[in-house]
């Protein structure tokens, strides 16, 4: 199998949604750079637009719980 052929076939294993979504969290973090943000800055700066909020790794929203059940 030759380094394209697997490059092709990785590719079509992810969703587009997904490298979408991978896109636009990158944009982000290129736009908090390009304004000479420090790392730690950019990570606040990043979290800021994060469309969700967790407190804790251990727990998810009651919204989302409920469209699981």
């Amino acid at each position: 199998m030759s380094k394209n052929h697997r490059k092709v076939v990785a590719m079509q294993s992810v969703q587009l949604s997904t490298i979408q979504l991978w896109e636009h969290c990158m944009h982000h973090w290129m736009e908090a750079y390009w304004t000479g943000l420090s790392i730690k800055d950019a990570q606040f700066q990043v979290k800021k637009f994060s469309s969700t909020k967790y407190k804790s790794h251990r727990c998810i929203p009651e919204t989302l719980a409920h469209i699981f059940n």
